[in-house]
């Protein structure tokens, strides 16, 4: 690998790196334009727990954005915590996995419904654009949660 090539894998990576930083921070500070605008316009989801198992769906990017601040906001306060960045750049497009912890603190107006916590992973895909890395395939994998809402709802 050229000395030029090497820079720009590490660009590369940076700039992923920051395309998925933008994830957590936007979801815990509710900026859901700054959300909608890691994602492409259509988006191949998967969102589901190890032990309920669900298909992957393609939704438009406004409709999941919707979708992701309507959960988000019934909880008084979230706090995504990420790490162990694993980056894999090939040309344009590049893959993402880390591992995540969440927690989800209960609406004032539900003062004894108990913290959510939920661990597990997230694999974003990414494809290079004229307006930087964007997520085309987006997957939450589940694997440990505890206290879930009963009534948590999280259609696709």
């Amino acid at each position: 690998m050229t000395d030029s090539a090497k820079t720009q894998l590490l660009l590369d990576r940076e700039q992923i790196r920051e395309a998925v930083y933008v994830y957590p921070v936007s979801i815990d500070t509710r900026d859901w334009k700054r959300f909608r605008a890691i994602f492409t316009d259509e988006i191949d989801v998967l969102l589901t727990m190890v032990d309920k198992p669900r298909a992957r769906s393609r939704v438009n990017a406004d409709q999941f954005t919707k979708l992701v601040s309507e959960v988000i906001e019934s909880f008084a306060i979230t706090q995504h915590f990420l790490n162990d960045y694993k980056i894999e750049v090939n040309g344009d497009e590049a893959t993402c996995l880390l591992y995540m912890y969440a927690r989800h603190m209960p609406p004032q107006h539900k003062p004894s419904q108990a913290i959510w916590d939920l661990g597990g992973y997230y694999e974003f895909h990414l494809k290079r654009t004229p307006d930087g890395w964007k997520v085309p395939k987006y997957t939450l994998i589940g694997t440990w949660e505890t206290n879930r809402p009963k009534d948590l709802k999280i259609d696709l």
